[in-house]
């Protein structure tokens, strides 16, 4: 009577009625009458209800050997179900170890906990522990894998496994599907979601469209896909499921689809934290700041505060960061703080970076201290702070906390640091953060080769950055560029010119910062015909884009430097942007070097309608001192002092 009762509290799920039946039995002592099989159901019953530690209890209770697999197969699945990929794998070898064989109904749970984990080696082994048991063409284990494969983005098992089974149905679609979505293209996806049509007659399920929407949301322009995935689903009855609304919503927003987006956010389903998140990113997104942060508001006041997450009060956070809205931020944060928010490491690691981006690193310093554990956000985002805002120096030191607390550097730490060596021409730190991108097996990215090319020119050792460059397994046109800047700022402009031709040879494009860069190594290099070749091939349209206002002014610089003053006054004025002071610095510093009085008083008289500046001043007035007009020279200062313009001395930093 006992085990039919407690049969039908696991079908129910009815705990309460099953703790009343498990206490009877123990009180009248005929637990041991039917020992191990009323704990092998009291283990189903207290995993059904998700009671795991009872369901544990219960489970250790039963005696050894335990040779029933049906407590194994519960115990696996509720740890795999429940987020406990840890204890079911670990459950899962003790099983194997206590010699019961899996079934069916084990190894897919298994796989599952594997797949939580990312445990590779683990699923490809207990794939061979399947196979041997015969389950290889089960579709129940089969499917398993194909999810497990996929989810760990090994796609080529995933579509070995689903080719060989011999039976299909809509699962393993929806398994291979939406695997393919998580690291694939959407242009695979939609391939896949017609074979499934075309090659097993099966009709897509909800499941299959959610498992869609991954590569739906990356793929940013994909409005005319998602309009398509949106009409099936009304014509299926899919359209009014909320994952499905949820999924839909993201997508709208992804693509800045806005209206679409909002139409389905306002059509009456039940909202939670999810789609307001999807919503208030979307207006971001769409650089729709007034309406984000009025949405932000609503949420606030809906009255289910299960809405209001961290990731939204991020979102936002990071909105008015975005679009400079400081008095906005601060509300936010205050927010964070008075609803309990701010402990939250997500926000606390957004606090930092809202501050740092508008410059306040005083505020970022002082959230960054306020966090309890860091983790590597906390420092990126501060160190990339100091960075942005000159503070090079405390970035290196952050860098040197970070190792000393076990915190691991990523990509973006040395990318980062990098940076902030080249600002210093910090050698000795930058050969430490290159050894930590070998150490980490950062060294073969192409975006850190570059920041290395970048730091070593910058540092003076050429020579290294060449190394670099040629043992680069892929180059981008950055690591071009970066390599052509370095040979021209050290005057090597026909090394720049013969990597140049090197470039076009291997098929890379060229873009404009290519020609500034070229420009600027023929500048430096005296190498005027050069650089008319090459200026002269960027207006003439040899390429798919026209000169910038900074390829003028480069040229004129060549050719001030040069000495064709009367040249570069020329393209100047005929240069179809309005000149800006940079250029008209560099013609007044020309005019000073070869003594060109006349050209400099009309230089001058236009950086003044421009704007006076410090350094136009000391420029005129050395060019007349270079020609013994010391009457002029001293008007000039005078008047300099007058309007309250002085210069700010310089300074330099070595590294020793």
């Amino acid at each position: 009577m006992f085990l039919s009762l407690l049969d039908s509290c696991i079908r129910s799920q009815n705990l309460i009625l099953g703790q009343i039946i498990h206490q009877h039995l123990l009180k009248r002592s005929l637990l041991t009458l039917t020992y191990p099989t009323v704990l092998v159901k009291l283990t189903r019953l207290y995993a059904s209800c998700n009671e795991l530690k009872l369901a544990r209890h219960a489970f250790d209770e039963i005696p050894h050997p335990r040779t029933n697999p049906i407590p194994w197969d519960v115990m696996i699945r509720a740890y795999a179900s429940k987020d406990h990929p840890e204890k079911a794998l670990d459950l899962y070898y003790n099983m194997l170890s206590s010699g019961v064989r899996p079934t069916k109904y084990t190894y897919p749970f298994a796989l599952k906990a594997c797949a939580g984990l990312r445990a590779i080696e683990d699923g490809k082994l207990i794939h061979t522990h399947a196979k041997g048991s015969g389950f290889s063409d089960d579709l129940y284990v089969c499917t398993a894998l194909v999810d497990f494969y996929a989810k760990c983005g090994e796609i080529d098992m995933a579509i070995q496994v689903f080719d060989e089974m011999h039976e299909r149905d809509v699962v393993p679609w929806n398994a291979v599907i939406s695997g393919v979505s998580l690291y694939f293209g959407l242009a695979d996806v939609i391939a896949l979601f017609k074979d499934m049509r075309r090659r097993d007659g099966l009709s897509p399920n909800l499941s299959t469209i959610v498992g869609m929407f991954p590569a739906l949301g990356r793929s940013g322009g994909a409005l005319r896909e998602g309009k398509s995935v949106h009409g099936y689903c009304i014509r299926m009855g899919f359209s009014d499921d909320v994952v499905f609304k949820t999924g839909i919503l993201d997508v709208y927003s992804k693509s800045k689809c806005i209206v679409y987006a909002r139409r389905v956010f306002d059509s009456g389903f039940l909202k939670n934290e999810v789609t307001w998140s999807a919503m208030i990113g979307g207006y971001i997104e769409s650089e729709m700041m007034m309406e984000a942060g009025g949405l932000f508001l609503q949420m606030l006041d809906h009255g289910d505060v299960a809405v209001v997450t961290p990731v939204a009060v991020g979102l936002i956070l990071m909105g008015c960061a975005r679009f400079g809205d400081v008095n906005g931020g601060r509300c936010v944060h205050c927010y964070a703080v008075k609803a309990g928010f701010i402990s939250d490491l997500t926000v606390g690691n957004t606090v930092i970076s809202f501050y740092a981006k508008y410059g306040s690193l005083c505020d970022a310093f002082r959230q960054f201290s306020e966090i309890g554990v860091k983790d590597i956000v906390s420092y990126n985002s501060l160190i990339s702070g100091c960075v942005e805002n000159c503070r090079t120096e405390e970035s290196l030191r952050l860098f040197h906390e970070m190792k000393c607390s076990g915190v691991r550097p990523d990509i973006t730490t040395l990318l980062g640091v990098l940076t902030a060596c080249s600002h210093l021409a910090a050698l000795r730190h930058g050969f430490s953060c290159h050894g930590y991108c070998v150490v980490y097996g950062y060294a073969v990215n192409t975006t850190v080769c570059n920041a290395l090319i970048d730091m070593y020119t910058k540092c003076g050792k050429l020579d290294v950055a060449k190394r670099v460059f040629d043992t680069m397994h892929k180059r981008d046109t950055v690591s071009w560029n970066t390599m052509m800047f370095g040979f021209g700022n050290h005057g090597l402009g026909n090394e720049a010119l013969s990597l140049f031709d090197s470039m076009r040879d291997t098929g890379v494009n060229p873009d404009d910062v290519t020609f500034l860069a070229l420009l600027s190594a023929c500048s430096h290099s005296g190498l005027v015909d050069e650089g008319r070749q090459v200026f002269n091939s960027l207006t003439r349209g040899d390429f798919s884009f026209t000169p910038r206002i900074d390829h003028y002014n480069c040229m004129a610089d060549l050719l001030a430097r040069a000495g064709y003053l009367d040249e570069a006054y020329d393209l100047v004025n005929k240069m179809p942007f309005e000149p800006d002071v940079n250029v008209l610095g560099t013609l007044l510093s020309a005019c000073m070097t070869y003594k060109s009085v006349e050209l400099g008083d009309k230089v001058s008289k236009k950086m003044h309608s421009l704007g006076g500046t410090t350094g136009s001043f000391v420029l005129l007035s050395n060019t007349y001192s270079a020609v013994e007009r010391w009457e002029e020279a001293e008007i000039i200062r005078t008047t300099q002092k007058k309007t309250g313009l002085h210069k700010t001395p310089g300074y330099s930093w070595v590294d020793v």
